[in-house]
């Protein structure tokens, strides 16, 4: 009979919910980005918003908190025209924000895999 463990090298994905957070609470996260992301994509908070499954006043909120902590405003309205852009700040913002989530993904995983290959020597 077979043995039922499998040998096979099974290496594990790391998930991460990685967020800022100061004393008034969480200020940016994954939520955020993609929330920003959407806006930059469909030009609409309120289209955002309802594809997140939100209310326009709840994303509007997060929005503006995460601006009142950092300083700085991350939309703005083109031309008093419906819908909204990003700022230079707030695509900044994101890039960075990527970046940090990613390299901390990358440290987590190599973590990750020498943990298990220190497992794997023990008898």
């Amino acid at each position: 009979m077979p043995n039922s463990v499998d040998k096979k090298e099974h290496k594990p994905d790391v998930k991460l919910h990685v967020w800022l957070e100061e004393n008034s609470g969480v200020y940016f996260g994954q939520g955020r980005y993609e929330l920003l992301h959407l806006i930059d994509e469909l030009g609409s908070l309120k289209l955002a918003a309802e594809k997140m499954g939100i209310s326009y006043r709840g994303a509007w909120g997060k929005i503006k908190k995460t601006e009142e902590i950092l300083g700085r405003e991350l939309i703005y309205k083109d031309n008093n025209k419906e819908g909204y852009k990003l700022t230079e700040f707030g695509k900044e913002f994101m890039k960075e924000f990527k970046k940090f989530h990613d390299e901390i993904l990358k440290f987590a995983s190599k973590n990750a895999s020498e943990m298990l290959d220190r497992l794997k020597k023990i008898p």
